[in-house]
C-alpha cells in the first residue's frame, strides 16, 4: 500500500469539516428513512425491487386510519409491533390525524421513516378521496452502453451488441393493476431477452391479493418462501432480522430468477388468511447426461453456451399457506403452516438424482405490547432435513430496541425459494447461529447500534473440506445529527471466518485443502451536509484490512476508499456528481458503496485495485411527472492496462459507460 492514505484521509476530513462549518441552516435531513440502509450496502442486497415498491407506495399511500394489519405490512420493514401499535391506537383513541400522533403511537424515528408512505385522512374523507376508477401508473425506458465495447461484442462471440435496454409499463386502479417489463443485457441478441408480465387484483371483499403472471411469495421467516426479502444480515443491527412481507406480491423486477410464474391468490375470511399458488416456469440450467448439474441464476444469454441453457428446464410448483390470527387486547398472535410441492423436468444432481420434492413449514408470531416472539421450522422431504429459526424483538426502554435470534439450518436442507436470515447465503442450509442486536437512541440527535453474531457451518465446503467451521462477527453503528443540516454515520466491522484453501504442507510433502482463518476489519465514516436548500454534500472515508493465516504464514491485505459527492437541485434540474479515490491490494479487499443511478436503478459499486472513479448524473423534469435522466461514469485504473478478462475484456485502463432514460408517471 502507498503511504498516501493517511494524507488523503486528513485532507478529506478537513474538507468535510470546513464545508460543514460554513453550511447555512436548512430543513432537517430526511435521514430517518429506508434510504439510510442503502448507504450501508451488502453485495447480497436486492434493493432494486425495494426502489420500485417504495416509489409505488409514495404515490399510492397507505391510509393509516383504514389499513388492516395485512395492508400495513405492504410497507417494507415495518415491524409487527409497530403495526400492532397503530391498530391499538386507532381502537382506543381514534384516528391518527398527523405526524405528531404517529410519533406518539410508534416513536419519533419509526414515524419519520414510515410517514412518507402514509396518508392521514379520516375514514369518511378517505372513502371519498379514492375514486374507484382512478388510474395511476408509469412508463420507463432506459438504454446503457459501454466505451470501449467488450471483447465478446467486438469478436462476435456475444450474439448481441453493445447495449443494455430496459422498458417497463405499470398501471393500476385502487383495486386492479397490470405490469409489463422487458430487459436485454449487453451482448444479448434479443431486445426482449427477458419478459415479465402480470395482472393483479387486490382488496376486493375477502380477496386480499390475486396475481396472474409473475409473482413472489413470502411466508414466516423465509425458510420455505422468502422471495420478498430485500436486505440480509449486516445492513442494520435490528432491521432485516425479522422478516415482514406480504404473503403474495406481483413481481416487478428485472432479476431473471427467484420468482414464480402462474397464478396465486390470498383470501382473508375473518381471522384466517389462505394463500394458494401454482406455477409453471422455465429456468436456465447446466445439463450433463440428462442430469441437471446446476441451475444458472445470472440471467445472461450472450454466448452459444449461455443460449443453450436458456429456459431449458421446467419447474412446476404448487402449494398453499394457511394463517390464523388471534387478537385479545394488547396480545396479537398468528400461527400458520405451508405445504408446497416442486418438480423439475430432469433429475437434479443436488437432490441425488431426484426431480423435486415436497416442502412443509410451520410459523408462529406473538406481539404483546412492545415485544414480539417469532419463529419458523421448515422440512424438505427430498433431503429429509429440517431448518428452523426463532427469536424475540422488543423495545427494552424508551428509544432502545433489542433482538435475539437463534437459527439452525440443516446441511442437506434445500428449498429453491428460500430467503433466510443467514451469514453465508440465504438458502437456509448448512448453518447455525446466535444473533444479538441492539439499537439505542442515546440523545435526540445520537443513535447507537451494535450486533454480534456467532455462527457455525456443519460443513465448511462440501467440495473440498467436509468438516465443521465456526466464526463470529461484530458491528457497531453510530448516527449523529450534529444539527439540522449535518449528519454523521459511523460503521465498524470485525469478522473472523474460515475459508477452504488449497495449501502446500511441507510436513507431509503435498498440497491439500485446509481451513484458512480470515480476519476482516472494516471502518467507514460518512458525512451528509445540507449547505443550502439546493446543495447537499456527501463525503465518505472507508478502510478495510484482511489477515489470512496460511500454513506458510500470515498474509495481510488492505484497501481504502475516499469519495466526495455534490448534489445540486434548482427547479426542474438535479445534478449529482462524485469523485472517488481507491487503493486495495486485491479484490478480497474491495470496498462497496451505493451509487446514484437512473430512476429505480439500485447500484452497488465495488472499488478494487488502484485508481479513481467519477460519475455525473443529470435529471431534468420539464413537466410534472416526466423525467429525463442521463449518467456518465468512468474509472481510471493505475494498476492495469485492460479491464476484466475473457469475453468481458475491455481494452482500456479507463472503462466508461453511458446511461440514458426517461420516466413518465400518470
Amino acid at each position: 500500500m502507498k503511504p498516501t492514505y493517511l494524507t488523503l484521509l486528513r485532507r478529506m476530513t478537513a474538507s468535510a469539516l470546513l464545508l460543514a462549518s460554513v453550511a447555512s441552516p436548512a430543513p432537517a435531513l430526511a435521514f430517518d428513512s429506508f434510504e439510510e440502509l442503502l448507504d450501508r450496502p451488502e453485495p447480497e442486497s436486492t434493493a432494486e425491487e425495494l426502489f420500485s415498491d417504495l416509489e409505488e407506495l409514495r404515490r399510492k399511500k397507505i391510509p393509516v386510519n383504514l389499513a388492516t394489519e395485512e395492508r400495513l405490512f405492504e410497507l417494507p420493514l415495518i415491524s409487527a409491533a409497530d403495526a400492532a401499535k397503530i391498530i391499538e391506537w386507532r381502537r382506543k383513541r381514534g384516528p391518527l390525524d398527523s405526524l405528531a400522533q404517529l410519533e406518539a403511537a410508534i416513536g419519533v424515528d419509526a414515524a419519520r421513516r414510515l410517514a412518507p408512505y402514509f396518508s392521514f385522512e379520516l375514514p369518511p374523507a378517505a372513502k371519498k378521496k379514492e375514486p374507484p376508477g382512478k388510474l395511476r401508473g408509469s412508463v420507463i425506458g432506459r438504454v446503457y452502453w459501454e466505451d470501449p465495447p467488450r471483447a465478446g461484442v467486438k469478436s462476435g462471440k456475444y450474439a448481441g451488441g453493445n447495449r443494455h435496454v430496459y422498458s417497463r409499463f405499470q398501471a393500476a386502479t385502487p383495486h386492479f393493476g397490470a405490469h409489463l417489463l422487458s430487459d436485454s443485457d449487453v451482448g444479448e441478441p434479443e431486445i426482449d431477452d427477458f419478459l415479465s408480465f402480470n395482472v393483479h387484483a387486490e382488496r376486493i371483499g375477502i380477496l386480499t391479493q390475486a396475481v396472474a403472471g409473475n409473482y413472489k411469495l413470502s411466508f414466516g421467516q423465509g425458510l420455505l418462501f422468502g422471495q420478498g426479502r430485500y436486505f440480509f444480515k449486516g445492513s442494520d443491527a435490528i432491521d432485516g432480522v425479522l422478516f415482514f412481507a406480504p404473503a403474495l406480491r406481483p413481481y416487478n423486477s428485472a432479476g431473471e430468477d427467484n420468482f414464480l410464474q402462474g397464478a396465486a391468490a390470498t383470501l382473508s375470511p375473518g381471522p384466517f388468511e389462505v394463500t394458494a399458488f401454482t406455477s409453471s416456469n422455465k429456468v436456465d440450467a447446466s445439463i450433463k447426461n440428462e442430469v441437471v448439474t446446476s441451475i444458472a441464476t445470472g440471467g445472461y444469454h450472450r454466448t452459444e453456451n449461455e443460449l443453450k441453457k436458456k429456459d431449458n428446464l421446467t419447474q412446476e410448483v404448487k402449494g398453499v399457506n394457511l394463517r390464523y390470527r388471534y387478537r385479545a387486547g394488547a396480545l396479537n398472535t398468528a400461527i400458520g403452516a405451508t405445504w408446497a410441492s416442486y418438480r423439475y423436468g430432469l433429475p437434479l444432481e443436488l437432490l441425488d438424482g431426484e426431480r423435486g420434492g415436497q416442502l412443509a413449514s410451520v410459523e408462529a408470531s406473538a406481539v404483546y405490547r412492545n415485544a414480539q416472539i417469532f419463529g419458523e421450522a421448515a422440512y424438505a422431504d427430498a433431503s429429509d432435513a429440517t431448518s428452523w429459526i426463532c427469536g424475540v424483538q422488543a423495545d427494552l426502554a424508551e428509544g432502545i430496541t433489542g433482538v435475539v435470534s437463534m437459527r439452525d439450518y440443516a446441511f442437506d436442507y434445500y428449498s429453491p425459494f428460500a430467503g433466510a436470515f443467514a451469514e453465508r447465503g440465504d438458502n437456509a442450509a448448512n448453518e447455525s447461529g446466535l444473533y444479538f442486536g441492539l439499537k439505542a437512541k442515546v440523545l435526540d440527535n445520537l443513535t447507537l447500534a451494535g450486533l454480534y453474531d456467532k455462527f457455525r457451518f456443519p460443513v465448511l465446503d462440501k467440495r473440498y473440506y467436509a468438516l465443521p467451521s465456526s466464526g463470529h462477527e461484530t458491528r457497531f453503528y453510530a448516527t449523529w445529527k450534529q444539527n439540522r443540516w449535518m449528519s454523521w454515520d459511523v460503521m465498524y466491522q470485525h469478522k473472523e471466518k474460515e475459508e477452504a484453501k488449497k495449501q502446500f504442507d511441507k510436513n507431509v510433502g503435498f498440497s491439500h485443502y485446509v481451513p484458512v482463518p480470515k480476519i476482516t476489519n472494516r471502518a467507514q465514516l460518512s458525512l451528509v451536509a445540507r449547505c443550502s436548500p439546493g446543495i447537499t454534500l456527501k463525503s465518505r472515508a472507508a478502510f478495510k484490512s484482511l489477515r489470512s493465516h496460511f500454513i506458510s504464514g500470515t498474509e495481510s491485505e488492505e484497501g481504502w476508499l475516499l469519495y466526495q459527492q455534490l448534489n445540486w437541485k434548482s427547479g426542474p434540474v438535479t445534478l449529482k456528481t462524485r469523485l472517488a479515490r481507491f487503493d486495495t491490494d486485491s479484490y478480497d479487499a474491495a470496498l462497496y458503496a451505493y451509487e446514484d443511478d437512473l430512476p429505480l436503478v439500485y447500484t452497488i459499486n465495488a472499488y478494487y485495485g488502484r485508481g479513481k472513479a467519477w460519475f455525473i448524473l443529470l435529471d431534468f423534469e420539464p413537466v410534472k411527472n416526466f423525467n429525463l435522466t442521463a449518467k456518465y461514469e468512468t474509472t481510471w485504473y493505475d494498476d492495469r492496462e485492460v479491464y476484466s478478462s475473457g469475453n468481458d475484456l475491455r481494452n482500456t485502463a479507463s472503462p466508461a459507460s453511458y446511461h440514458v432514460g426517461c420516466m413518465l408517471k400518470f
